[in-house]
């Protein structure tokens, strides 16, 4: 709850997206070549669980973007659905089925409102690290160069906390 509050207050919308995704984004977005295929899927479109969120926040940027918009700053707290031969039946697990909550961002456009006395500057790369620094703060991240499927190759690293990855960042 407390990410939560700290993301909105600094100017980020909340969204939520459905867990089923398009096996296509699983495989551009997360490399994914074995997503979890559901049976009967509610649409042709989506016919996996999502491995991440990043599909979907891309969805919500082109939706806002089709409607004009000039900055957009999105994130999610969601559950993703990973294989894991581990994982047994219980009230809330299933068989095979690793089920952790994940965080993602997004932000596109200008860095501030359009106002008067403020240049227009679109964000960049640092302008996200620099948001995910701030609101983690005193928490202290380390970010290593690295190369993600979805992600820029000279744009984007390895988010380390406390010597464990816990994620990346980088351009699309």
């Amino acid at each position: 709850h407390e990410l939560r509050t700290r993301w909105a207050a600094a100017g980020y919308q909340e969204v939520v997206n459905y867990s089923f995704v398009d096996s296509a984004w699983e495989v551009d977005l997360a490399g994914t070549s074995e997503p979890i295929r559901l049976l009967n899927p509610i649409a042709a479109n989506l016919d996996v669980m999502r491995t991440g969120l990043m599909g979907g926040l891309i969805a919500n940027v082109r939706y806002n973007l089709n409607r004009k918009l000039d900055r957009i700053r999105v994130f999610e707290i969601g559950r993703v659905f990973l294989r894991d031969a581990a994982m047994r039946d219980g009230d809330l697990s299933v068989a095979g089925v690793r089920q952790p909550l994940r965080f993602a961002a997004a932000a596109y456009g200008l860095v501030e409102d359009e106002q008067w006395g403020v240049g227009k500057r679109l964000c960049d790369f640092y302008d996200l690290k620099g948001d995910l620094e701030a609101l983690l703060a005193p928490r202290v991240l380390n970010f290593q160069s690295g190369i993600h499927p979805a992600l820029h190759p000279g744009r984007s690293a390895s988010i380390v906390l406390d010597g464990r990855d816990i994620g990346w960042i980088g351009e699309l």
